[in-house]
This record gives C-alpha cells, sequence and structure tokens, in this order.
C-alpha cells in the first residue's frame, strides 16, 4: 500500500526542483556484508510480505537455515493483486499500486526477477468539491471555492508548494540514525499533524481540502513523517509491474521454495540468551520452532495478538502505533468512456467526498479498450464506507455517477478491499500522531534481543513496497553484523 501522487495540480518538475535537496541523499546501499560462516545458523521469519521475503531472501543466500511462517495461504501481504471477477485478462490492485524510479530498493529486485514494468499514462483530471465539478481553471483564474483566504483562490497550488518547501527545509538528515532526535526543527514538526502544521502556516480550510482532495484524508498524521516521505518518496515516473505487482512477492516466494509454511498463526515469541522460541498454529495443531534469531516482519496490529515477552519502548510502541483506514473499491467497464471528455492520467477526478480520489489504472491492464477504476479512501472517508456495510458497494456506485459521469451501464466487474476490517494488517499502513514519531520511530526499529524487526513501519518510506524492502535488508544486515 501507499498514499496518494504528489500535490497537483504543480508540474512535477517544480516539485522535484523544490525536493531535490533532500531526494538526493544517498539510499543505503543494498546488502552487500560478506558471507559470514553461517555455521547452520536458523532464522526464523515471521510474515511473508515483502519485508519478510527480503529479509529471508537475502539470509538464505548468506547461507542461513531460513523458515518463514505466514498465517495467510499468500505470500506478499499488502501487496495483493486481485484478478477474479474481471473480464479480458484484468487485475486490480487491492494494495500497493505504483513504483517510481526513486525507489531504489523495489527496482533493484524487479530487475533481478527480470519482471516488466509498465507506466502510467499521464492526464488532466476534473475536481468535485463543495457540490459542484469542475476542471482545474486555466492559470491567473480563480478557482471556484469558497474560504480561501486573501491570494490562495488564483493558485492553491502553488500556495501548497511554498507550504510543503517550508517544512520540507525543516526536516535536516533523515537518513541520519537518530533523526528526527537529532534535528530540533524536526522534533518540532513532530508535534504537529499536517492539518495543524499547515494551519500554523496560514492555510485556509478550503486551501486544505483542495489538499486533501489531491492526497486523501492525511491531515492527522505526523507532520515529521509526512515531510520526510514526500521528500524521499515520489518521482516523476510512476509504474507497476507488468500484469500485476504481486508478481514480485511471488518471485520471491519461488526463490525461497518450501521453506514458506502457509496458514500458519504465530501465536507466541520467546528467548533465551541463546535463542528464540516460535509457537505457531497451522492446519495440524501447534508446533514450534527453535532458531538461532527471529525476524518479526508482522505488522504491529496482528503483533499484539501474540503471547511476547518484549519489555520498555518495544512493548509500548507495538501497543501504541496505530494502523490508518484505507479502502479501495474498483470498477471494471467496457469501454474508458472518460476520454470522451479528455480526462486521463491516474487520477480522473480529485473530491472532497466519502469516494476520495477515482484513480485510473486502465493504462495498467491487458487489454486496451476495457477501463478499471478505483475510488481510494483514506481514513474518514474509509471508515464512512465501510460502515455502509453490506450496501457500501451500491453506495460507491450511485456516487461514481455524480463524480464520473457516463458510468451508468458500463460496469463488469467489482472488487473491494477494506484494510482496516483485514485481521493481519489492521489498516493500510502504521501512522504516528503528533509527537509520537521521534520515539516510535527508534522504537520499532530497535533489535529486542534475538528478536529483529522489518515492515514499512520501521522506514522512512511509510506504506511503500521501498519501505518494506529496505527494512527486509536492514534486518539482514542486522543479523549479519551479530
Amino acid at each position: 500500500m501507499e498514499p496518494t501522487h504528489p500535490f497537483v495540480p504543480l508540474p512535477d518538475m517544480d516539485r522535484r526542483t523544490l525536493l531535490r535537496g533532500a531526494a538526493a541523499l544517498p539510499v543505503a546501499s543494498a546488502v552487500g556484508v560478506s558471507p559470514a560462516a553461517a555455521g547452520g545458523k536458523r532464522v526464523v521469519v515471521l510474515g511473508a510480505g515483502l519485508a519478510g521475503l527480503t529479509a529471508a531472501y537475502n539470509l538464505m543466500r548468506h547461507g542461513y537455515d531460513v523458515v518463514v511462517l505466514e498465517a495467510q495461504n499468500r505470500p506478499g501481504g499488502r501487496v495483493r493483486t486481485v484478478r477474479d471477477g474481471f473480464q479480458r485478462g484484468g487485475h486490480a490492485e487491492l494494495g500497493a499500486i505504483r513504483i517510481f524510479e526513486t525507489h531504489e530498493y523495489t527496482l533493484k529486485y524487479v530487475k533481478e526477477f527480470d519482471l516488466a514494468l509498465t507506466p502510467y499514462d499521464s492526464g488532466e483530471r476534473a475536481y468535485f468539491m463543495q457540490g459542484e465539478r469542475f476542471r482545474q481553471p486555466a492559470q491567473g483564474t480563480p478557482w471556484p471555492l469558497a474560504g480561501f483566504a486573501p491570494g490562495e483562490e488564483l493558485d492553491p497550488g502553488g500556495q501548497i508548494l511554498r507550504l510543503l518547501g517550508s517544512g520540507i527545509a525543516q526536516l535536516g538528515d533523515v537518513f541520519d540514525p537518530d533523526w528526527p532526535r537529532s534535528v530540533p526543527s524536526a522534533l518540532a514538526l513532530d508535534r504537529h499533524t499536517i492539518d495543524s502544521f499547515a494551519q500554523a502556516g496560514g492555510a485556509s480550510e478550503t486551501l486544505r481540502q483542495v489538499f486533501y482532495a489531491q492526497e486523501g484524508r492525511c491531515g492527522n498524521w505526523n507532520a515529521a513523517a509526512v515531510l520526510a516521505m514526500e521528500a524521499i518518496g515520489f518521482g516523476t515516473t510512476p509504474q507497476s509491474i507488468k500484469g500485476g505487482n504481486d508478481k514480485l512477492p511471488y518471485a520471491f516466494a519461488k526463490a525461497l521454495g518450501g521453506r514458506i509454511k502457509y496458514t500458519s498463526q504465530v501465536v507466541r515469541i520467546s528467548q533465551d540468551e541463546r535463542s528464540v522460541t516460535v509457537g505457531y498454529v497451522d492446519r495440524t495443531g501447534r508446533h514450534e520452532i527453535r532458531a538461532d534469531r527471529c525476524v518479526c516482519a508482522l505488522p504491529f496490529a496482528p503483533l499484539r495478538r501474540v503471547s511476547t515477552d518484549f519489555t520498555g519502548a518495544k512493548a509500548d510502541v507495538i501497543r501504541q502505533l496505530r494502523y490508518f483506514p484505507v479502502a479501495r473499491c474498483y470498477f471494471q467497464t467496457r469501454s474508458r468512456f472518460w476520454e470522451r471528455e479528455s480526462l486521463g492520467g491516474i487520477t480522473l477526478v480529485s473530491t472532497d467526498t466519502m469516494a476520495g480520489r477515482i484513480w485510473n489504472t486502465s493504462s495498467q491492464q491487458a487489454d486496451p479498450e476495457f477501463g478499471m477504476i478505483q475510488s481510494y479512501m483514506f481514513e474518514t472517508d474509509a471508515l464512512t464506507y465501510a460502515g455502509y456495510g453490506h450496501r457500501r458497494v451500491a453506495r460507491m456506485r450511485g456516487l461514481m455517477d455524480t463524480l464520473l459521469p457516463g458510468i451508468r451501464g458500463q460496469i463488469v466487474g467489482c472488487v473491494e478491499k477494506v484494510w482496516q476490517e483485514d485481521p493481519w494488517a489492521g489498516g493500510g499502513w502504521g501512522w504516528a500522531g503528533p509527537g509520537e514519531l521521534a520515539w516510535m520511530l527508534p522504537a520499532m526499529r530497535q533489535a529486542a534481543g534475538r528478536v529483529h524487526f522489518a515492515g514499512e513501519h520501521t522506514s522512512l518510506w511509510i506504506a511503500w513496497m521501498n519501505g518494506a524492502i529496505e527494512s527486509g535488508e536492514r534486518v539482514t544486515r542486522e543479523i549479519l553484523a551479530a
């Protein structure tokens, strides 16, 4: 899973110019520790998402005896591609959806497993805000929205860019091991949500709603975390893996072979000075694995149901880290009817409604005529959608009639996913509130004895595949060094 695209209506080149100083910071190199004599040492990896798969794959290549326990019957975790129910080879990404050229960790394994990439197309979007549907006004023309502060209505995108630039300038070196505690101005950002940061910068409620129509309802996120992710996470060329992003975790799984035990739910983690013991339940009953080290790549939400002996900040962060409500509702259509009004690109409609953003993944489909669109919902939008229960897809179809006229009679397939209802995820991704990042980030990354922790929540690339993979390489280095 990952957040939405950079803040438009800003040109990508302008945005990258602003972020270049932060984005140019060196990305940690791939696992490069010389293979030590593994001596038959065993590592048990908990979770076959991309973080766990990356760690298991690299440890295997360094000669370790690796066992992966996965509660579900598939690899990938929150990388989930669905094909059933769609015509002409259609597919929908219910989790992670894009890869940018800046995602060096992801691209390394895309290349290693010889996977092809397909770029998304580009185009213009529509807006539906304050009950009206409109296109982005020409430069110098006021936006047709009430409530802007003086000077905002002619160029809301430029105002957002300046506000973000002021925050990014306060981040310092986000790759410092002690960040954000090492940078006083970053610590000040840590005390803000992105919404309170924008308010402090003078942004009106209307300007903030334009921002959320582009980014989704992320106003309660920690400002330092959001700005750091913006500085390093985005690029100019969004792509996805041809045929579905789940081809990457399945490539890892194929390389690992029989080392993955599916439908194996972890129920206990204990350790002493010499080993780690993991108890798990599968279809045949309860079992234990004893290993020299453990990689815990489980999201903290399901980890809370596991009996552990963690103490201090590690126990606190496992208990307190929240998971962001996220939902998607996809519709496959007979045609790409929106092209008749010259709409295109990833985002077709940015809204202030429950639907959030209407995204378009038609360019990633095998069939050149059928369309594939989705409503991508964050936080209150996702919670409202989920609250409609068995009526939620029907409610979304009705809302689509307003947001994307012409859809009636077009729908030939549908799939939806509410991530906060998933027992193995608990939400789309981990997120820190105001004042939490400075203590949570090191606590999430810190090993607890012989147990090492991976997952997008331990990375600066929150919610991205790149963050999960980076964390898998980090714990590999930790174990090799140990």
